[in-house]
């Protein structure tokens, strides 16, 4: 009987993230692993502080559910995953060199006819995954799913890390192999530019992480590689979107994806919705996603803001003058005293307030939104983002 094929369930509007140390670091999977770690991925909420179990169905990581085959394909990702450990090295603030191999899984089994993995991830890697603080890359699971290659997947999350700052970056071919779990394999480079570099260039060409290289040759042989993103080849980047900085960190760190953050720019921009509004969206949700009552943050907040579902409590609450916008006198000699503060200055001295523990908030987004809610808004002047009270 031939076996029963149905799409892979990919959310739209999920994004995920990763330390740069594991980014970087020792492993090998093959496509129906990589999926499934994608997929245990997508299961992280920001704020998390362990690992859960999680059913993950097999139509979200394999188009093939059903027949010998299926089981065979899934049995063997199980097994293989099982088994995986992760191998970072690190060097300490005294400059001494670590090395840290720690199992990725915790457990994961599959039952025959079941329909669902089920899959915990080891507490060992939590610094990777969890409560990610500075210094890691986040992308969409969309992205990652349309991805056939587990080459394509390494290259392009290294390509994501360096994204942030820079359009290029050098890396020794050895040291690539050596992240991707391929030492000795493909020792005539031009098979390695074949089977990883070309397919992995031709995949990324429909992702926001297109990319070209140049060979760098010592003698005769190639040593090194100069990657470069090819950003007018790529989707729309946070640069491009006429959203203010804070507000664009503030969505990026909630986990709102680049495109949807492209649909809220569109929003803003047409009128439909105002900043004080986002705000009002973002301080709502974020305290009942505290309470337990709200799972995905950034799926709430994305679809508030453009389905405006607390459109009528903003407005309720902006007649009561709760989110006034500050009234321009009609005569210059009867205008108010400008309040004029530098945005980053604020957030710096919220978080030193907030070491001392004396903020009169619990995060400066909460502080924000008190402030916008005072009758300030953020004003670009001179490419710096100033907080204005007239």
């Amino acid at each position: 009987m031939k076996q029963q094929k149905k799409p892979i369930i990919v959310e739209s509007d999920i994004t995920v993230a990763q330390h740069n140390e594991l980014v970087k670091a020792r492993f090998n999977m093959s496509l129906m692993e990589t999926r499934l770690f994608i997929a245990l991925l997508g299961r992280i909420n920001k704020g998390d502080t362990d690992f859960s179990l999680c059913r993950i169905p097999i139509s979200e990581i394999s188009s093939n559910v059903d027949g010998g085959k299926a089981y065979q394909d899934v049995k063997e990702a199980v097994v293989k995953l099982s088994s995986k450990v992760i191998t970072v090295e690190t060097v300490d603030q005294n400059g001494k060199r670590e090395i840290i191999s720690d199992p990725l899984m915790a457990t994961c089994r599959y039952k025959d006819g079941s329909g669902f993995i089920v899959a915990q991830l080891n507490s060992f890697v939590k610094p990777y995954l969890l409560q990610l603080k500075g210094n890691f890359t986040v992308a969409e699971i969309k992205v990652l799913l349309q991805l056939r290659s587990y080459y394509s997947y390494r290259i392009y999350w290294l390509l994501k890390s360096f994204s942030y700052n820079s359009n290029t970056f050098s890396v020794k071919v050895e040291d690539l192999k050596t992240m991707m779990g391929i030492e000795g394999q493909y020792p005539n480079f031009y098979d390695f530019k074949k089977w990883v570099l070309l397919v992995s260039q031709r995949e990324l060409t429909q992702t926001d992480m297109a990319f070209s290289f140049n060979e760098i040759k010592e003698g005769r042989s190639v040593k090194q590689l100069e990657f470069i993103i090819n950003r007018q080849l790529s989707l729309p980047m946070e640069e491009e979107l006429n959203l203010p900085n804070y507000l664009q960190s503030l969505l990026s760190e909630i986990g709102v994806s680049l495109n949807s953050m492209q649909e809220i720019s569109e929003m803003l921009n047409s009128g439909k919705i105002d900043q004080d509004y986002i705000y009002f969206v973002i301080k709502e949700l974020k305290n009942k996603k505290s309470k337990g009552s709200i799972k995905s943050l950034a799926g709430a907040i994305y679809s508030a803001i453009i389905k405006q579902h607390l459109m009528e409590a903003y407005l309720s609450e902006k007649n009561q003058h709760i989110y006034k916008q500050p009234v321009t006198a009609k005569k210059k000699e009867e205008s108010k005293p400008v309040v004029k503060l530098k945005l980053k200055d604020q957030e710096e001295g919220f978080a030193a307030m907030l070491k001392r523990k004396v903020a009169p908030a619990k995060d400066f987004t909460t502080y924000l939104a008190s402030l916008m809610a005072d009758g300030f808004r953020i004003v670009l002047i001179n490419g710096e983002e100033y907080l204005i009270k007239e």
